[in-house]
């Protein structure tokens, strides 16, 4: 997406109980935050079309 800078981050192993995975948009003058976390690991697609899907929202 045009104008959108994304910022990605997953917790590596080894992670305690929960891996998170965050990631920050930036539109302008506009932040949003997308944290995932789950017990045993946050899988990567569900993730992945959350921030696509937000980026859509910002843009």
């Amino acid at each position: 997406m045009r104008g959108i800078e994304r910022m990605v981050y997953a917790e590596k192993e080894p992670y305690g109980p929960e891996q998170v995975r965050q990631a920050v948009l930036s539109a302008g003058d506009v932040l949003a935050v997308v944290v995932r976390s789950r017990k045993g690991g946050a899988a990567a697609v569900p993730f992945q079309q959350t921030v696509v899907l937000q980026s859509q929202l910002l843009g």
